[in-house]
């Protein structure tokens, strides 16, 4: 059934196409090219489209619109702005446009040009859900909680018109803005956003639900805010992390816990004086407690001081000697020297402690394949560990398909990054090995399929700029043939 209805919506387009001029058929046939890509989260392509339907037609709004919205997902804010000021230039901005303008505003850090179109917007389209959500998560971000619950709960009343997506999201954020001071219907708004259409979403309220539900069967009340304050932090909430463990010290002011917890919290929202107070005071009220050790080795390393960051993971390690995951930590400290020989010991020391643990076996062999030390004695060997203990982890695969690349086995190499890809299709650094397989094969088209992609999806990262650059080598070498 539903297959055929996408034939007969396919049919009816078909007919409107040739209905129209041919002027007008080819622009909308780069507009729908442009929207099938942009849905395909295939980027440069529906750029590529929409900048086709810009030339047929120079003074419709429609595929400025659809740049703006394009760039939005490629976090280029500044030629998202600039495409919906475009499209406001050409007959003035729809709905979607203005949206699409205030997101772009807040990508730029123009947080009260944001909100004040969120807000214009809200008043000329109260049934909108998706714009109470940002003005709910904007009002979050800044700490203002009962501003937030009223845009929350007034998508919940528009519900005829609200997207099952869009309640999804505001059930979400309702179940934690309420888990502290209700926890009952905090955990029923929860349950709701569990049984919603976006994965991601289920999956992280499901995270805060088991925290939620622990809550009421501790007698301390300290504790009990300091783990919903964990909660928050595992799903990224940091504001409402930070409320939770500033509530257990005003409960308990001698809690080690919650000041090592709050400290990492203010570190990240860049408060660093007040954060090493509290991280170092969580070890000073408990000289054994590790998290408060290797909070303060994050604090270090995050702002590059790699010695100093090493001496608390070590001390960590003293006081956890079983943690394998620590002596990855010390070892990325000693590749900022770089040194490649500690490096490798404390990499190979972490799979000693987790020898059936697939990631440390994984984490071994990018190091040997990405800094091209010992691929065929020791990379191969670690790659090939990591797949057979960890067969549906992606990375595993990508890790293995470099490896056999490197040490001159394209063909297994092809199979094993596209295994990589088949677990998960949007993983960057395994479109850009397949790639370099496909260039090396002077199979120039699919190469550069694999290296648009990590533009699509890696856009401003590592392997975006490398894909760049192999893309204007591949230019260069395809042009000579």
């Amino acid at each position: 059934m539903k297959q055929d209805r996408w034939r007969l919506i396919a049919g009816f387009g078909i007919l409107l196409l040739l209905s129209l001029s041919p002027e007008r058929a080819s622009f909308w046939a780069a507009m729908q090219s442009g929207d099938m890509h942009r849905a395909r989260t295939e980027y440069h392509a529906a750029l590529e489209s929409y900048q086709q339907a810009v030339e047929v037609w120079p003074s419709n709004a429609l595929p400025f619109v659809g740049q703006g919205q394009t760039y939005l997902a490629l976090r280029d804010y500044t030629r998202a702005q600039d495409a919906f000021l475009a499209a406001m230039r050409h007959g003035g901005l729809t709905f979607e446009g203005r949206l699409g303008l205030a997101d772009a505003h807040a990508g730029l850090g123009e947080e009260t040009l944001a909100v004040k179109e969120w807000r214009g917007l809200a008043a000329k389209y109260p049934e909108m859900g998706e714009v109470h959500c940002r003005l709910g998560r904007a009002y979050m971000n800044q700490g203002h909680w009962t501003a937030a619950k009223r845009e929350f709960v007034s998508v919940l009343d528009a519900q005829p018109t609200a997207t099952e997506w869009v309640k999804q999201l505001a059930h979400y954020n309702l179940g934690l803005l309420l888990s502290a001071e209700d926890p009952e219907i905090a955990i029923a708004h929860l349950e709701s956003a569990t049984d919603g259409p976006d994965g991601e979403v289920s999956t992280i309220a499901r995270r805060v639900l088991d925290a939620l539900r622990v809550v009421p069967t501790t007698e301390d009340q300290a504790y009990a805010a300091a783990l919903l304050g964990q909660a928050f932090l595992e799903v990224d909430e940091s504001g409402l992390a930070r409320r939770q463990f500033e509530t257990a010290l005003a409960l308990n002011p001698n809690y080690p816990a919650a000041h090592a917890y709050l400290g990492y919290v203010l570190a990240r929202q860049g408060k660093n004086t007040l954060a090493s107070y509290h991280l170092v005071t969580a070890i000073s009220l408990d000289p054994s407690y590790v998290m408060g050790y290797y909070f303060l080795g994050i604090y270090f390393r995050d702002r590059g001081e790699p010695a100093r960051a090493r001496a608390f993971f070590v001390r960590a390690l003293t006081l956890d000697p079983d943690n394998a995951a620590l002596c990855v930590d010390i070892a990325q400290t000693y590749l900022t020297g770089p040194d490649y020989v500690s490096a490798e010991f404390w990499l190979r020391r972490a799979v000693e402690l987790a020898p059936e643990d697939g990631q440390f076996h994984r984490i071994l062999a990018q190091f040997y394949t990405d800094y091209l030390i010992q691929v065929r004695e020791q990379g191969l060997f670690a790659a090939q560990r990591a797949v057979d203990l960890s067969p549906d982890d992606p990375l595993a695969h990508d890790a293995l398909g470099w490896a056999l690349y490197l040490t001159g086995n394209p063909r297994a190499a092809q199979v094993a990054l596209q295994r990589a890809l088949e677990l998960d299709p949007y993983l960057p650094r395994a479109h850009y090995h397949l790639g370099v397989v496909y260039a090396a094969q002077r199979r120039w088209a699919e190469a550069q399929w694999e290296y648009t992609r990590v533009l699509d999806l890696d856009p401003g990262g590592p392997f975006a700029m490398r894909a760049t650059g192999a893309l204007a080598e591949m230019a260069r070498l395809s042009g000579q043939n």
